[in-house]
């Protein structure tokens, strides 16, 4: 299939063309050493791979380390490896970013070597985890970090097995016959240290963070129209004195008109996942959710009662970008707990949201393809409506946790961001 098309080469009226894993699988899923392997698929089309590092430090800062694999499915025309790191203080509301493209990029399953930069990775999924990245973006921004995941922390994906986190799109959800996917894995609960040197002054990167591989096997703008993301963390410092280190993390997409529980135009989708990890319970919980049309509640089956969802609130229109963005945003997660020992809900609501960068925590709108290497860009641009705008929020926050008949309200900080691809 061409990614100029606009339309799928395999979807038709009234015949189920999307698979949702959160209607087919259930729970937690454990990780294999070739989950978080990078894939590099470069003969199914188009391909957009990435895996993601986040941390918060102690004062709040957040950073983001990034790295985007993408292959357009064309023939002779090359795949790109991208890096972006941003972080910011929201105390004094500053940020940096630097976004570099990449050359004589080498992947050996979870390790990269390019020109610019180098990540190491050691251990597996059962015992500790390391990703080391040391980084040279321009003469005024080095990295040399490391993010470990915990041995009793172990990463999981939605549902056990190879198809564990997987949802499909076409009719057919063989991986031969499919039009595309969509896949998460995480490594929730994990620590970062090590130095990130910004203009010849040294910040000590030693925070609590997570870990996102992720891949999307279809043209971005046939994938989704919305996504929705979160992680609450604890800080370095001040765990919570019931319940240790938090995290909490939440991945959310809608489908397009394209595909829906009855075929084209039988209304949007959305799958929700996540996961809260503490302590001394990680994970705790995970969730899977789909948020079916009102049309379309018996399509699917119905594995699992767990609720996993991201609720935009008074949504206002912002005059820049033309999107409706959310005043605020709730976050919740609710199932049994991985062990088995009883039910777990959990809540935040980031209070003021908005469209002003600067107010309600937004650190950036960020023009996706002002971003992403130049032939990915002409080509998204060529297709009619595709303007993808993230919204980037960062705020101090209160997740509430209700386990074992208590209520314990946790203190930490929200990441979250709202992206919007297309109407």
């Amino acid at each position: 299939m061409s990614w100029f098309s606009s339309q799928s080469s395999n979807s038709s009226k009234d015949a189920t063309n999307f698979y949702p894993v959160t209607s087919y699988l259930s729970g937690y899923g454990e990780l294999t050493s070739a989950d978080t392997a990078w894939a590099n698929t470069s003969n199914k089309g188009f391909q957009t791979e990435t895996q993601i590092w986040y941390t918060v430090l102690e004062d709040g800062t957040w950073i983001m380390v990034q790295i985007i694999w993408s292959y357009v499915g064309i023939f002779l025309v090359p795949a790109t490896t991208q890096m972006t790191f941003k972080v910011y203080n929201p105390h004094t509301q500053k940020s940096t970013w630097r976004s570099i493209n990449a050359s004589g990029a080498k992947f050996d399953k979870q390790n990269l070597k390019t020109d610019q930069f180098e990540i190491k990775h050691t251990g597996s999924p059962t015992t500790e985890e390391v990703y080391h990245i040391v980084a040279d973006l321009d003469k005024s921004v080095h990295l040399d970090v490391k993010f470990t995941k915990p041995a009793e922390a172990p990463g999981f994906k939605f549902g056990q097995g190879a198809q564990g986190g997987i949802t499909t799109f076409g009719k057919d959800r063989e991986e031969a016959k499919r039009d595309g996917f969509v896949v998460h894995r995480f490594h929730p609960f994990s620590f970062s240290s090590g130095t990130a040197t910004i203009e010849d002054k040294p910040l000590d990167v030693k925070g609590d963070g997570m870990f996102v591989h992720a891949i999307q096997g279809m043209r971005p703008n046939l994938v989704a129209t919305r996504w929705n993301f979160a992680f609450f963390t604890t800080t370095p410092g001040a765990d919570d004195p019931k319940l240790g280190g938090v995290r909490a993390v939440q991945m959310e997409f809608e489908t397009t008109d394209e595909y829906g529980p009855k075929g084209s135009k039988s209304g949007r989708t959305k799958v929700n996942i996540g996961a809260v990890y503490t302590t001394k319970h990680s994970p705790l919980i995970v969730t899977g959710q789909t948020h079916l049309p009102p049309s379309s509640t018996d399509v699917y089956p119905h594995p699992t009662d767990s609720i996993s969802s991201a609720v935009h609130k008074s949504p206002i229109k912002d005059k820049e970008t033309g999107y409706l963005v959310p005043s605020s945003i709730e976050f919740e997660w609710s199932a049994q707990k991985v062990s088995g020992e009883g039910k777990v809900s959990a809540k935040v609501v980031q209070d003021v949201a908005g469209a002003v960068v600067g107010q309600g925590g937004l650190i950036e709108k960020v023009d996706v393809l002002a971003e992403i290497p130049y032939v990915i860009r002409k080509g998204l641009a060529a297709v009619t409506g595709t303007k993808p705008y993230i919204y980037q929020y960062h705020n101090p926050a209160t997740l509430n946790v209700e386990i074992d008949g208590e209520s314990i309200p946790v203190k930490g900080y929200l990441f979250n961001e709202a992206s919007f691809v297309s109407e």
